[in-house]
């Protein structure tokens, strides 16, 4: 499912136009986006909570050369599935 199909279910099911459905859904994407990037975690009970998790530095090596490089440290948004998420998924 891709956003514009996400936008058209909720429509459907909330009997409104996909016109006034798509800035709320945009509106939600975006605030969880905003609060993401301000290192809050967003917490939906029966879905999951969305988070950043630090990425510590680390030395690699260039490919080309063999160099060895330092690789900076970064955050890496991710996502852990609710336990009631789970379960209806595996039902």
């Amino acid at each position: 499912m891709n956003k514009a199909q996400l936008i058209q279910r909720i429509a459907t099911s909330l009997e409104q136009s996909q016109a006034s459905t798509k800035p709320v859904v945009e509106q939600i994407l975006q605030q969880i986006h905003i609060a993401l990037s301000e290192g809050e975690k967003v917490f939906l009970p029966q879905f999951g909570t969305f988070e950043l998790r630090y990425h510590l530095p680390k030395s690699g090596r260039n490919p080309q050369t063999g160099e060895t490089m330092e690789i900076a440290g970064f955050n890496q948004p991710s996502f852990k599935a609710a336990t009631a998420l789970k379960q209806a998924v595996n039902e």
